[in-house]
């Protein structure tokens, strides 16, 4: 049982708990949105007694993290929470006869010392209010009876915490003295590690124990670190100064030798270490006393992402879309008055059947840009929630972008029809037109009429004006967060602590999930801007981006080698044998061998489905770059396309909106740059499992979740194996790219198209062309030869460094602005996306005809030659 559970320290240590396979229920006056199914909850208050009596009913452990922060005076309703809350839980402990409870405490319990740190056999001598009702609650617990640990913590810190402390910090000045003292603080994934330690581990001794990181660090140094402006006169500080802020620097040094030599433990965060992570939680917020706001023109850190199992607030419940044997252990529930979904533009960033740890990465980082736009766009009620909870879907293990959501986001926008943006916009291809996109039942609405237009209207400006305006600034600090990460990382993993490890993990994925929501902030500008061009244009207007796109960066990386491999015979002698290169290369062309690594080090963390956790990345195997150089040698370079023709009303919204597309694919490059790191850092742990017997291959470490890894279940191997045979079936579950209400499953034969036959979906880059087909698959895009017709489900950006020697691109899935796409039309690679059933149809090996103007198909002939050649129609 687990007090304050929605509290920084209550919810890490429930889901360590529930990851090891305990179980958990948690009493807070707030119930979390992100709060776990899998853990009971109680909404209540410490001081009631009846409903204390009731949680601890029946458990054998109370982790207590209930207490009230009042620094400033001895105040009733505080030491009613504090005092009287814990008499409470001893008492209910008493009558049902739990054995041990864990209590939060802190170094406030020793009073001010300016000596030696105090070890926790020193004398108490409590100066502050809230010192005074520590040490009383711990004199409490002490003469108990039961089991009893006092973790006396310094200040939490780090990105998860959300709470005084980030009040404190994300003051828009911080007085500093230069002659203070350094302070102690601890992370919150340490905080989290001792705390669930301390309720399950039976070798630990009743007593109190000092949690603090390595180190000290000033108030100077933290706002450094945060990057917010200080005040150093006397006067003016002692005016802006707050009680909470002087609690903070009014702790004393604590002793941590016990945590080290009889816990054996040492924090994975150094103190500076904790600051500077801290700089995610309070970026783009700003506080003032106990009124705190985010900025209109930044992008927050999500800490609270919505569950999407629990009922909404008129009770309805979500009920499963597919049929049963199609439905996985993270698919998405749906409530049936949001039912049509569409997997075109997401399938691209996540091929499934996707994996578990894909599952707490992308997935998760995509829930939490639905969180973002939700908050952004403030529809209210259900349709705010259903955001905040569904805008995107997981069906069959494979994402799915909320159509019925996507309508409602639309409704914001003023003096547009949201049907003619879903249906005509050309974002979201021409599969969604098949569908309705209501049932049945549909939500409550707001009222419509002038006040609601007005409103609209102002949502719209705020979110196009701040979006736009603070973008640069979002993009550069993420690449900042990235190239900070990289640091933190070393080349040799081994390195690495376990504990170091785990925390790398959770701080790279936790990168990756700001990415998304950047990539939603992008998502969110781009698509207003575009609105306002239909509107000046009178239809869509193709971008001038740019082939300098970092999505690019791939393509562009072929073409630089194969120029460079053209004017060396003897790369081209040693490109044209079989086997791996490198080495050769290497030995015989070591200028080329250097324009290699040179390459890599700027795509090395790109790759087919590259942000499948499974997938390998070019720097994983640059054999994979080298042959594709290779097979582009005698590829002829494609003209560089024109710039489109835009109207010069528009040019201005055009620009800015080329601009966010832009800043889109750097965002999105570093995200998976993330990703690449956060891969090598769960293979390193895979090792290290597989080495202990824990895990019987390095691999499976991506069929777990990554919240479940520094706190593992309690047979790993097993839930591995269930996880595995699950991936195995849903490989044979094909959903349908677009449905609504229910799915059933897509038969996985198709009639395949004979000669004179064709298919069409959406060209979204002209050029016509004759080649053989190739059915595509990211372990399979070696396959591809030069001058074949490139048909895969969906690319990703990863896929696009084969697009130089690809006689064109069809995919089944995407859209104009997707990716691949954006790709393609800067390069002049003839590409046909939203083709149905392209992989299942097209004949493998048959010479086809690709209309990228057009977007048809057309098939030629069957069962052709090994030696037949294709040219290039126009």
């Amino acid at each position: 049982m687990v007090t304050g559970a929605s509290g920084v320290i209550g919810r890490g240590v429930v889901l360590r708990l529930l990851s090891q396979g305990h179980d958990v229920v948690g009493l807070s006056r707030h119930r979390l949105e992100s709060w776990p199914s899998a853990a009971s909850f109680v909404q209540g208050d410490v001081r009631d007694a009846a409903v204390v009596r009731q949680v601890v009913s029946g458990a054998h452990v109370v982790v207590h993290c209930a207490w009230a922060v009042d620094p400033a005076a001895d105040d009733p309703d505080s030491r009613e929470i504090n005092v009287g809350g814990t008499a409470n839980v001893l008492d209910a402990m008493a009558r049902h006869g739990t054995r041990r409870i864990v209590l939060a405490s802190s170094a406030h319990v020793y009073g001010i010392e300016r000596g030696e740190p105090l070890a926790e056999d020193s004398h108490l001598q409590p100066v502050s209010a809230h010192g005074l009702d520590k040490a009383r609650v711990e004199e409490m617990v002490a003469v108990c009876g039961v089991q009893w640990v006092a973790i006396r913590s310094a200040a939490v810190l780090g990105r998860g915490v959300d709470n005084w402390v980030r009040r404190v910090l994300s003051s828009p000045l911080l007085p500093v003295d230069p002659a203070a003292r350094g302070i102690q603080v601890v992370h919150s994934d340490d905080a989290h590690r001792v705390f669930a330690r301390a309720a399950v581990d039976p070798g630990i001794d009743s007593g109190p124990v000092n949690l603090a990181a390595p180190g000290e660090i000033t108030l100077h140094e933290i706002a450094d670190a945060l990057g917010r402006p200080t005040v150093r006169s006397r006067k003016l500080a002692t005016l802006i100064s707050s009680p909470e802020l002087n609690l903070l620097l009014s702790a004393p040094a604590m002793n941590t030798a016990l945590l080290h030599h009889k816990w054996n433990f040492s924090p994975a965060w150094t103190a500076p270490e904790c600051a500077q992570d801290s700089a995610l939680a309070v970026r783009g917020r700003i506080s003032i006393g106990t009124w705190s706001a985010s900025l209109p023109w930044r992008l927050t850190h999500v800490q609270d992402i919505p569950a999407v199992d629990t009922p909404a607030a008129d009770g309805v419940a979500p009920v499963p879309a597919g049929p049963q044997n199609g439905t996985g252990e993270f698919d998405t529930p749906i409530d049936p008055r949001f039912p049509t979904f569409l997997a075109t533009n997401l399938s691209e960033a996540l091929p499934g059947p996707f994996s578990p740890s894909s599952a707490s990465v992308t997935v998760k980082g995509l829930r939490a840009g639905g969180a973002i736009i939700a908050r952004r766009l403030r529809p209210g009620g259900l349709i705010q929630r259903e955001m905040a909870t569904r805008t995107v879907g997981v069906f069959a293990h494979r994402l799915y972008g909320a159509i019925t959501t996507a309508h409602f986001m639309a409704e914001v926008v003023p003096f547009v029809k949201p049907e003619t943006v879903i249906r005509q916009s050309g974002y979201f291809g021409e599969s969604v037109a098949a569908v309705p996109i209501h049932g049945e039942q549909q939500p409550p609405r707001a009222p419509g009429g002038p006040l609601r237009t007005i409103r609209n209207l102002g949502v719209f400006a705020a979110n196009l004006v701040g979006l736009t305006t603070g973008a640069a600034q979002d993009t550069r600090d993420f690449v900042d967060d990235i190239e900070r990460l990289e640091a933190q990382v070393p080349q040799d993993l081994s390195q690495l602590t376990d504990e170091r490890l785990q925390s790398m993990i959770l701080l790279a994925r936790d990168h990756v999930i700001d990415g998304w929501v950047l990539a939603m902030g992008s998502f969110m500008s781009f698509a207003a801007l575009s609105v306002i061009l239909r509107g000046l244009n009178g239809r869509d207007i193709v971008l001038p981006v740019g082939q300098e796109l970092a999505s690019a960066q791939p393509l562009s990386a072929v073409y630089r080698l194969a120029r460079a491999a053209q004017r060396d015979p003897n790369v081209v002698r040693i490109l044209a044998a079989r086997g791996d290169h490198l080495d050769e290369l290497a030995a015989h062309a070591p200028e080329f061998h250097a324009a290699v690594l040179a390459e890599l080090t700027v795509i090395g963390h790109r790759g087919p489905a590259e942000v499948e956790m499974r997938s390998s990345s070019y720097a994983d195997d640059p054999e994979l770059l080298i042959r594709m150089v290779a097979k582009s040698l005698d590829t002829p370079i494609r003209p560089e396309t024109s710039p489109p023709s835009i109207p010069l009303r528009a040019r201005p919204v055009a620009l800015l909106a080329a601009r966010q597309l832009r800043d889109r694919e750097v965002r999105r490059d570093r995200m998976v740059r993330a990703i690449w790191l956060l891969r090598n850092l769960l293979r390193e742990l895979g090792r290290r499992l597989a080495n202990s017997g824990v895990l019987g291959d390095a691999d499976d470490v991506f069929y777990l979740l990554v919240d479940e890894l520094d706190a593992l279940p309690a047979d790993p191997a097993a839930l591995v194996a269930r996880r595995r045979a699950e991936q195995i079936r849903l490989a044979g579950v094909v959903p349908p790219p677009v449905f609504s209400g229910d799915w059933r499953a897509v038969p996985v034969a198709a009639t395949a198209l004979n000669p004179g036959q064709s298919m069409s979906g959406v060209g979204v880059c002209g050029g016509r062309v004759r080649g053989r087909v190739r059915i595509v698959r990211p372990d399979t895009i070696d396959d591809l030869q030069a001058g074949e017709i490139l048909v895969a489900e969906v690319t990703d950006v990863g896929y696009t460094a084969a697009f130089s020697y690809a006689g064109a691109v069809v995919t089944e899935l995407g859209g104009p602005m997707s990716h691949a796409a954006v790709v393609a039309r800067e390069f002049g690679v003839p590409c046909v996306v939203d083709v149905h059933d392209a992989t299942r149809r097209l004949p493998p090996g048959a010479l086809v005809e690709v209309d990228g103007t057009g977007g048809t198909i057309r098939v030629l002939e069957l069962d052709l030659p090994s030696d037949t050649t294709f040219d290039t129609v126009e």
